[in-house]
Formats: C-alpha cells, sequence, structure tokens
C-alpha cells in the first residue's frame, strides 16, 4: 500500500515517518508550515487582529500571555522529556537514522495548493496520513487517495474536537480520558469516521504536560494503527461508532485557562496521594 504522510517538518514527525515506512510503501511527505504568519511581525500582527475580531481582544491576550509563559518556562522541559522518553528510545531500537530514509518531499504552506495536489497525483497514494497540520483538508486533497486521508488526532471525538485536545481534556478534570483518535477526514472538521482509539500509556500527571501526552498518546496508538493497516489492506476494517457521546469543540487555550486547569490538576493529584 503506497502512503503519503502530511504534517510538520519536526523530530516527532520523523519518528511517523519511519515508522510508515516500516509498516507501507512510502510514496512522498508533505511538510506543511501552514503557521508562516508567525515569522514577521505583519503576519504575527494580521492574524491577531483576525482572531480579536472573532473571539475579542480578551481572549487574544489571553492566549497571547500562555503562548509566551510556555514558550519561556514549559515548551523546552516538555521537549526534553519527550526526546529521552520517546524519541531516542525509538531511533535506538529500530537502529536506523531518519537522515538514511529516501522519499519524494515538498513543502509547502498550505496543503491545497496546486503544487501539493499536483505532487500527490505524481506519487500517487493509496492512503494519506496527518498530524500537526492546522490547515483544513479540502474535497480535492481528499479524493487523490483510494482509502482517504486519515487523521491522527491526540484526543478522543467526537468529546474533543478541534486544538489542544489534552489541555481541555485536563481541564476538564477527564484524567483518566488522555486519549488518542485515528480518523478518516470528511467535511466537518475531526468529525470522520473513527477506525483507531485508545488511551495514552503511562502518563505521570506529576511530570507530564499537554503537549506530552498528545504526543504520547499518538506515539502509543502506532500499534493498533499497524493492524488497521493490515486489515485494511484485506478489506476488513471496522470503523468504530460511540452512542450517546456529546460532541465538544475546543480552540487555543489562553493563561486563565492554565492556571485554573493546574489548580484543578494539583487538587487532584494531593487528593489521590492520600488514599
Amino acid at each position: 500500500m503506497r502512503s503519503v504522510f502530511i504534517g510538520s517538518k519536526n523530530e516527532f514527525d520523523e519518528i511517523i515517518v519511519d515508522w510508515l515506512s516500516q509498516n507501507s510503501e512510502l510514496a512522498g511527505v508533505v511538510w506543511s508550515d501552514s503557521a508562516t504568519w508567525r515569522k514577521t511581525w505583519k503576519g504575527r500582527i494580521q492574524y491577531g487582529i483576525k482572531r480579536a475580531r472573532k473571539y475579542g481582544y480578551f481572549k487574544l491576550l489571553n492566549e497571547l500571555l500562555l503562548f509566551f509563559y510556555v514558550k519561556k518556562k514549559i515548551a523546552v522541559k516538555e521537549l526534553g522529556l519527550l526526546k529521552r522518553e520517546v524519541i531516542r528510545p525509538y531511533w535506538k531500537n529500530s537502529g536506523r537514522k531518519f537522515e538514511d530514509l529516501k522519499f519524494p518531499e515538498i513543502s509547502s504552506d498550505n496543503i491545497n495548493k496546486k503544487e501539493v495536489l499536483e505532487f500527490l497525483n505524481e506519487v500517487k497514494p493509496d492512503i494519506i496520513f496527518a498530524m500537526c497540520v492546522n490547515d483544513f483538508f479540502g474535497k480535492k486533497i481528499r479524493a487523490i487517495p483510494g482509502y482517504g486521508v486519515f487523521l491522527w488526532h491526540e484526543g478522543l471525538t467526537p468529546e474533543y474536537k478541534g486544538l489542544y485536545s489534552p489541555f481541555w481534556t485536563l481541564y476538564n478534570k477527564d484524567y483518566d480520558r488522555l486519549a488518542y483518535t485515528f480518523l478518516r477526514m470528511n467535511d466537518e472538521i475531526d468529525g470522520g469516521e473513527v477506525f483507531v482509539q485508545g488511551y495514552a500509556k503511562g502518563i505521570d500527571l506529576n511530570r507530564h504536560n499537554y503537549s506530552y501526552i498528545g504526543h504520547k498518546a499518538i506515539f502509543d496508538s502506532l500499534p493498533e494503527v499497524e493492524v488497521f493497516l493490515r486489515n485494511l489492506a484485506s478489506g476488513n476494517v471496522k470503523r468504530i461508532q460511540r452512542e450517546n457521546v456529546n460532541a465538544g469543540y475546543y480552540t487555543y487555550p489562553g493563561l486563565t485557562q492554565y492556571i485554573s486547569m493546574r489548580k484543578k490538576l494539583k487538587k487532584f493529584l494531593s487528593k489521590k496521594s492520600l488514599k
């Protein structure tokens, strides 16, 4: 089965690309950088004004405060944990290096652009896998692979559609529902048919924050997705249907939500330690 991966060029997504090369015929990779607005002050200002008009200036300020706090206080620590506990052990166990992989690739700031569609039509994938992408996948790109475009989502759906699912799961005190979903995209954001769903393993809420948890959940899904691929090739896959579940859709959190989330978590861990 010929596959294409679409995602951000980072060390974690490189693991996913290597994993795909071991479990399918890797036909190509599309590196997506849909947040190009961050690279210039003009782009940042324009994006900020757009969000402020949609959500209000208080929410925008709240989001910015959390962004800078995370960047300074949390991001480096989380990345360090991810490297030590997931990324480096993966490459050590595989006995390979990402640099040794050979595949056609293209980079774009929007996966729906003409050059991306032309690239995909040229490499002819049977299936496309995506994660870490902010773009909405239009009908043209979803129609290219025969099996469709599948998304790794770091949260349960339909309860936690949208952005920062691990954060909002913690915020809502759903500590036993830190999860992953593997779904086939449709016209609704994170609303496609679900084929693989489960929970992150080995999470320590005293040490692991929402960014680490999201990546770890995706990593923990790989054995089940491997089974899914085998079943898909044999025509023996079934989608997961869960009845009477309330759908939720979330966007960027702010600093006030982060403080509230940490207070709730601290209280929960304190009670748990006393048992």
